[in-house]
């Protein structure tokens, strides 16, 4: 995994952690508008699948949420999968 996906999938938890939950299309404007992160929403739905598959995330194809786990690597209170 990139630093550049790292970076993209960490700005989606932060997102995440300051809503009770998103659809794809908001985050995908908040990912721009807050953190200068220009994707589409193709790739916030890739992501959020993947963010899933490390059960960071609740997703179900229209709406995310963090999972426990997802507020624990959100507030720096656990480590990002994939990162040293």
């Amino acid at each position: 995994m990139s630093d550049k996906e790292i970076a993209r999938r960490k700005a989606l938890l932060a997102t995440l952690f300051f809503w009770a939950a998103a659809p794809a299309l908001k985050l995908r404007q908040e990912m721009e508008s807050v953190h200068g992160i220009a994707m589409s929403t193709d790739l916030v739905r890739a992501d959020l699948d993947w963010l899933q598959e490390m059960g960071l995330v609740r997703w179900n194809g229209e709406v995310a949420q963090l999972t426990e786990r997802g507020r624990d690597v959100a507030a720096l209170r656990a480590k990002f999968p994939g990162e040293a």
